[in-house]
């Protein structure tokens, strides 16, 4: 789980993801962010988030600060509802300073009107999350959104088949092999992103085992095991995607 030191908390500006002059979503952030948002937080007065936009992806860099912990990003539309985005990494060449760079269709909600971001410090970080957040960042940043991807279920009952995603959507499904055999609809009917759902939900319902192994290159779930609980016998989840391929 999270340990948070909740005395910091950076607050950037207000962003309205417009499109101007029928550009591209996005392209209207230039003029606002280019030259770098910086609010400094009432906690700490010498840090600041420092936001630039290239006309491609946003820069983030947390500036002002020497402490040990660290620092996760996250994201709102509407300055109530936050998802966590990912951990800023302090690589040799950002010369040590919290930071990453994020293009807007690794974003929660891509297509969001208008959003507000964040950077939260915390004393010690669970491992997992750290992973799970970088793995679906990864997943996010490839803009995949129709695709098809062999799904394989062994647990008390055994399914193997094809899910078809359109649009983000889940549209069919081709069953190959289950058994029993009258199982006809896949356990889990989800994207790829409601996978990712499913995991974060075991990890914050504090399930007694998660077990995952991401794909390297997009960062979606490609062996999955969940124990919710020691206590119930015959619950655990055993998944696999056995391929991903994406649509046109």
């Amino acid at each position: 789980m999270l340990h948070s030191r909740w005395s910091v908390v950076i607050n950037a500006s207000f962003l309205e993801m417009k499109s101007y002059f029928s550009l591209p979503l996005f392209c209207g952030l230039l003029a606002m962010v280019s030259i770098g948002s910086s609010l400094r937080s009432s906690a700490d007065e010498g840090v600041s988030l420092q936001i630039k936009w290239n006309g491609d992806e946003f820069s983030f860099r947390v500036v002002g600060e020497d402490g040990p912990g660290e620092w996760l990003l996250q994201f709102s539309q509407d300055g109530r509802d936050w998802q966590d985005l990912l951990f800023l990494e302090r690589g040799a060449e950002l010369g040590g300073i919290a930071g990453a760079d994020v293009s807007p269709v690794a974003l929660p909600v891509p297509d969001a009107p208008a959003g507000l971001f964040r950077a939260v410090q915390f004393s010690k970080v669970d491992s997992f999350y750290r992973d799970y957040l970088a793995a679906r960042f990864r997943w996010r940043a490839s803009g995949i959104t129709s695709y098809q991807y062999g799904f394989r279920w062994s647990t008390m009952i055994f399914w193997r088949g094809k899910i078809s995603v359109v649009d983000g959507e889940v549209s069919s499904y081709e069953r190959l092999e289950a058994f029993p055999p009258f199982f006809e609809e896949p356990p889990l009917y989800r994207t790829i992103d409601g996978l990712f759902d499913r995991i974060a939900d075991a990890w914050a319902s504090n399930a007694a085992s998660i077990r995952v192994t991401w794909d390297r290159q997009f960062g979606y779930p490609r062996s999955v095991f969940i124990d919710q609980s020691l206590m119930i016998a015959d619950e655990e989840q055993s998944w696999t995607i056995e391929f991903l391929e994406p649509g046109p």
